[in-house]
């Protein structure tokens, strides 16, 4: 009977009689004679040490099972890597080996895998392999039959390559894509990718919610050119266009409009940004981003536009103030005196211009307005001012001609009126009222209690402000009596110097500046 081969005993162990284990389970010994008669062989002995050389140096963990799972054989350099040696695992069951002691359930998926190899089933996947000092390295794992001449299973090979650094990348990458889909998500930003070639288009489902596209449909270009405003569209082709020449950069960015926008408020701002790919010289593909910068866009026209009113304004004040000091000066007095009245005036008008800042110049509280005007005399409010009146929104030439108003009616209330002595006391109320086919707002102070009043000799600034400027700027009517028994001043204005609950948009702002002149002396209304 022939001997058989050492490659017979790997493929085939049925050649020979089963090797049978030492007492302690820790070796695997043939017979006698067995033995004998395989290392007669001249090649099996050159043959068995080139074998075990090759598996000894081989990083990659190989060892052979019987089909109860314990270790035959094993090769020495994992098993060194791991700080184990041979007479750690061989006899053992491969689960209760070190590397598999550090879980019950990594030990009883390889019990599991070992029943299923045996019966002829091959399975791999990814293992955690325990090393000393408790680290961990994950194996991409094998459990394969080996299969004698008549097919049967007679021994188990059990494999496994360290693929700690791949899976380590495949958790980095997958950390990297989560970061960027967060932040993508945060900035609400779409991605798409344009195929040059094919013409086909991709869009991600953000891209697709910020054209307002449903997921079913295909994205075209002729479907993209029809989304563009049709006054930003040449902009965007032209962009197009230049990220595909090849002499250039490649980058692509460009801000446009969405078309369907019936009003400047209704606009919806895009900004989209990517870059060209080259192949040979040529475009092939375009990957990019967009995202709405509508809130950008409607915050830098609103800062734009401050800086035209800022402009403007600037001009109506030094206008108002000239005003104001050649009708100071007028009213002649000493040089400390005028520097007081101008210093006071000042002062409420630069009150007025508080409340409008603090609104975005969109208008003041009237409720505001007043306290801000009587800040002086806050003390005799709700005791000797009494004021009562619906917190309505002024546009902003209204809260500066009705300001300087209220500031002319408190200073000659406490010079001369019922602020002048301990018993007086100013009542101020306004309302909405109907005045035929015309809401009005009505304004009304009437003073009781103080010193008998009689009507000045001669017409101040104050009695300006009063009487004349505020009734003529604001398109209104001013009554003024100067009653015995207490001032009587009333005035009566359209409701449109009113912002009716809410902030007037852009153009109405741009056009209320067309028309607006403080204390009607504004350069753009020509009146004086």
């Amino acid at each position: 009977m022939a001997k058989p081969t050492n490659a017979q005993f790997w493929h085939n162990p049925s050649a020979i009689s089963d090797p049978t284990f030492s007492r302690d389970g820790a070796a695997i010994r043939m017979t006698a004679d067995q033995e004998a008669g395989f290392l007669a062989q001249p090649g099996a002995v050159a043959s068995e040490r080139m074998l075990r050389e090759v598996l000894d140096n081989l990083f990659a963990f190989v060892g052979v099972l019987d089909l109860q799972g314990r270790v035959v054989e094993a090769n020495r350099a994992p098993l060194e890597a791991a700080g184990i040696t041979r007479s750690d695992v061989i006899g053992q069951y491969f689960w209760d080996c070190p590397w598999w002691s550090w879980s019950k359930d990594v030990q009883e998926r390889l019990r599991q895998t070992v029943a299923r190899a045996a019966e002829g089933e091959t399975l791999r996947y990814d293992a955690s392999m325990g090393l000393p000092a408790g680290a961990r390295i994950t194996l991409d794992f094998q459990m394969a039959p080996l299969r004698g001449e008549d097919g049967t299973v007679v021994r188990l090979v059990a494999s496994g390559t360290d693929i700690t650094w791949r899976k380590n990348a495949e958790r980095e990458l997958q950390m990297a894509l989560l970061r960027t889909e967060l932040a993508l998500e945060a900035g609400q930003t779409g991605v798409w990718e344009h195929d040059l070639v094919t013409g086909e288009t991709m869009w991600d489902t953000r891209m697709r919610a910020l054209f307002n596209t449903p997921a079913n449909i295909p994205v075209t270009q002729d479907m993209v050119d029809a989304m563009i405003h049709a006054e930003d569209f040449l902009r965007v082709r032209e962009a197009s266009t230049a990220a595909t020449n090849a002499s250039g950069d490649g980058e692509y960015e460009v801000e446009f409009r969405l078309a369907g926008a019936d009003h400047k408020a209704n606009e919806r701002w895009l900004m989209a940004r990517g870059r060209c790919l080259f192949e040979s010289g040529i475009a092939t593909r375009m990957i990019g981003i967009a995202r709405d910068i509508t809130d950008r866009k409607q915050r830098e026209g609103h800062i734009h536009m401050l800086m035209r009113e800022i402009a403007h304004r600037s001009k109506n004040l030094l206008a108002v103030i000239q005003a104001m000091a050649r009708q100071t000066a007028t009213a002649g007095g000493t040089a400390k005196e005028f520097e007081t009245r101008f210093t006071a005036r000042l002062e409420s008008l630069a009150g007025s211009q508080d409340l409008l800042v603090m609104q975005d110049w969109h208008g003041a509280s009237l409720r505001d307005l007043t306290r801000s005007q009587l800040v002086h005399y806050s003390d005799l409010i709700g005791r000797r001012i009494l004021i009562d009146g619906p917190d309505v929104m002024l546009k902003p030439e209204a809260a500066q001609n009705i300001g300087l108003a209220l500031h002319e009616l408190s200073t000659n209330a406490a010079k001369y009126g019922a602020l002048s002595n301990v018993e007086g006391k100013v009542h101020l109320n306004w309302d909405v009222v109907q005045d035929h086919d015309e809401p009005l707002l009505c304004m009304l102070w009437r003073e009781t209690g103080g010193p008998e009043v009689s009507p000045p000799a001669r017409e101040g600034f104050g009695h300006k402000v009063l009487k004349r400027i505020a009734a003529h700027a604001l398109e209104g009517k001013v009554t003024l009596d100067f009653a015995p028994d207490g001032l009587v001043w009333r005035l009566e204005i359209p409701t449109s110097y009113i912002v009716h609950g809410r902030k007037p948009g852009p153009d109405e702002v741009r056009e209320e500046l067309g028309n607006m002149s403080a204390l009607g002396a504004g350069p753009l209304s020509g009146r004086v």
